[in-house]
């Protein structure tokens, strides 16, 4: 089978998941991210250790994961104060306590950073993901899913209008086939999308959802360099293969990881005024 085959059944496979997932209840959604997170937090130990970096504790970084995971979820479902999710949160402070006292000292730091970005980078955006589909106390899927339709039509753009009119590199070092005209084009592709999302969720204003848009535009690009400089200083092209084609659930959701904590604080900050 072709490649290009092979991309476009499992893109058509991993879409119809995931908005399935997402539209039917929280509980699905949780579960689906649950397992996303710990894949990602696994796919992140593995680049490191190709790359030979001082590695940390895999099932510590697991642990601290799932902690930190389910008091969002048990937020978003209202069986715990939004503040208890402040002690899920808390538990990366375990982190460096373990690392400090594991292999060699001269790594020991190294470690310790290693394993903060670990969480940061994966657990902390897709835990503030479940937070963000329940905001006012009310799930609502189309909210999540109009963030990853934004998304993929802002990659969509950029593909399409870096291709055909791409002609200044937009960080030559770390992805070359990235430019400055593609980050353009899917940038307004996706706030033509962000125009119609008020009508199509039933949550914020055009406004808002442009200024998401443009959120989505920069750091879903930043977050795609981020990834790609993490892979090429291990030496890695793709995160894993669980998706034929597509790479690895760092590959998929790379876009998301620097999004989210932007846009919900973006949401939180507006509603407030």
């Amino acid at each position: 089978m072709s490649n290009f085959w092979q991309r476009a059944i499992t893109g058509v496979f991993f879409v119809i998941i995931l908005a399935a997932s997402i539209l039917i209840d929280l509980w699905t959604l949780s579960g689906l991210f649950f397992l996303v997170t710990l894949i990602g937090i696994n796919e992140y130990h593995t680049i490191l250790s190709k790359g030979k970096k001082p590695l940390p504790s895999r099932m510590m970084g697991f642990f601290v994961a799932t902690i930190c995971y389910a008091s969002s979820v048990l937020a978003a479902a209202d069986i715990i104060p939004t503040e208890g999710m402040a002690i899920g949160f808390a538990s990366i402070a375990f982190l460096p306590v373990v690392e400090l006292f594991r292999g060699k000292t001269e790594d020991a730091f190294a470690r310790v950073a290693n394993a903060f970005t670990g969480q940061l980078w994966i657990t902390v955006p897709f835990s503030l993901l479940v937070t963000a589909s329940s905001l006012g106390g009310v799930y609502n899927g189309w909210t999540v899913l109009g963030f990853f339709m934004i998304l993929w039509t802002n990659d969509t753009g950029a593909y399409v209008t870096g291709r055909t009119f791409g002609r200044h590199k937009l960080a030559p070092k770390i992805s070359p086939g990235k430019t400055i005209e593609g980050f353009l084009g899917g940038v307004v592709l996706a706030m033509v999308l962000a125009w119609f999302m008020g009508d199509i969720s039933g949550m914020y204003s055009r406004t808002q959802w442009l200024v998401i848009a443009a959120i989505i535009g920069v750091f879903s690009n930043a977050g795609d360099l981020v990834e790609s400089l993490l892979k090429r200083s291990s030496g890695v092209k793709d995160s894993g293969n669980l998706l034929p084609g597509h790479g690895g659930v760092l590959d998929r959701f790379d876009g998301v990881l620097l999004s989210i904590p932007v846009i919900l604080a973006y949401l939180l900050i507006s509603n407030l005024l």
